[in-house]
């Protein structure tokens, strides 16, 4: 072999050996970035365009307190798992690829996919889809117990003077079954609702008003709930509480009469709710069924008082009307009664309060003549602990 061919073959060698070690440099670059993107993310918030989709207040920087080390790790560990970089941008790529390319939900568990753009809440939100199938029945023990329960707090009221009334707001389910998946079966027995409404018509004098019959009669002509989020929208809300304050005015005949047409009611779009919010859908779900609902003189109430409290979205809010003849109302309600304001002016007075159990103390402070209280159909059980 000559020297010139030697070398073109050492040359050779070396020229097969140089790409190999650009891709060795390139991988190892590309790996250390990717190792560096988190922190780089939360110091210069890259991903600030992705907001977080959960609604809940994630795990704060955790302060360390010497000798408390294993108490700041654990806490630390918490912390970075609900804060690291990029965790938002990487949820919603992998929640566009699971809805989008898999057409199935990204939080199964959160969210249930209908049909025609309808979205219900999953198991982990009172267990609602196993309720609805049959398979999460409340007891008769746990019924009874609900009777004895609110049985006792009407006797309790009454001794200050106040009536009581239990309003419950439907699931989706119950109003909507058509748009559920074709592998969910609603169950052919009576629901936990109809079981407990039946026990308080038999055993106890509590007015316990169902509004499932005035909702499905109404949504022939009109979409009552919001097809990307858990709760009804205005119009629905309006049509559940006729029922109600029909049912008050028997006993509280100064409560003028119930007519939809003390409202004005015009259609609009509403936004994308919460349930597509979960799956970082919002972007591309941002319209859904709502209605601007004004209520007409006789029944219009000014707001003069919303009282928020931190870690709440839900505001107490106080409504007054000029006729002094009215009854006053104590509304204890969840989320499902925000939309329920345009009721208001039906009373002198209606104080809203957004929690799941009664202030006895502030109940005693506001001396209302009505008490009234609202509870989303999935959350029945709740009503033992009150």
């Amino acid at each position: 072999m000559s020297a010139s061919e030697s070398v073109g073959i050492s040359s050779g060698a070396a020229l097969q050996k140089r790409p190999k070690s650009y891709r060795l440099v390139l991988t190892g670059v590309s790996f250390s970035l990717l190792l560096l993107m988190p922190a780089l993310d939360q110091v210069f918030s890259l991903s600030a365009g992705f907001e977080s989709t959960e609604k809940r207040i994630l795990a704060p920087m955790p302060t360390f307190r010497f000798p408390h080390v294993k108490t700041f790790v654990a806490e630390f560990n918490q912390y970075y798992k609900e804060n690291f970089g990029w965790r938002n941008a990487l949820f919603y790529q992998y929640s566009q690829w699971k809805y989008w390319v898999m057409g199935v939900s990204p939080l199964p568990s959160k969210v249930l996919l209908g049909e025609q753009g309808w979205f219900y809440p999953g198991n982990s939100i009172g267990n609602v889809a196993d309720q609805h199938r049959g398979l999460a029945r409340m007891t008769l023990a746990e019924i009874e117990a609900i009777g004895r329960h609110l049985s006792d707090y009407q006797n309790e009221l009454a001794k200050q003077g106040i009536k009581l009334y239990v309003f419950v707001a439907p699931d989706s389910y119950s109003i909507y079954p058509e748009f559920l998946p074709d592998n969910f079966h609603i169950s052919a027995e009576p629901s936990n609702l109809d079981r407990l409404k039946q026990y308080m018509a038999k055993n106890t004098t509590i007015p316990f008003i169902d509004p499932r019959p005035d909702l499905l009669r109404a949504k022939a002509n009109y979409v009552l709930y919001q097809q990307t989020d858990t709760h009804w929208n205005s119009f629905g809300a309006l049509i559940a509480t006729i029922p109600l304050l029909k049912r008050m005015r028997n006993d509280f005949p100064s409560i003028p009469p119930v007519r939809l047409t003390n409202y004005w009611i015009r259609p609009r779009k509403g936004i994308g709710g919460d349930l597509v919010t979960m799956l970082a859908l919002n972007r591309q779900f941002t319209d859904s069924v709502d209605y601007d609902i004004k209520p007409a003189p006789l029944i219009l109430a000014d707001q003069v008082e919303s009282i928020s409290h931190s870690g709440i979205n839900l505001p107490e809010q106080r409504f007054l009307h000029p006729d002094k003849t009215r009854p006053k109302v104590f509304l204890l309600g969840d989320s499902f009664s925000y939309v329920m304001n345009p009721i208001a002016g039906y009373f002198r007075e209606m104080y809203v309060v957004r929690d799941s159990h009664p202030n006895r103390e502030q109940v005693k402070k506001e001396r209302p003549d009505i008490m009234v209280l609202e509870i989303v159909e999935r959350n029945l059980i709740d009503l033992a602990s009150l």
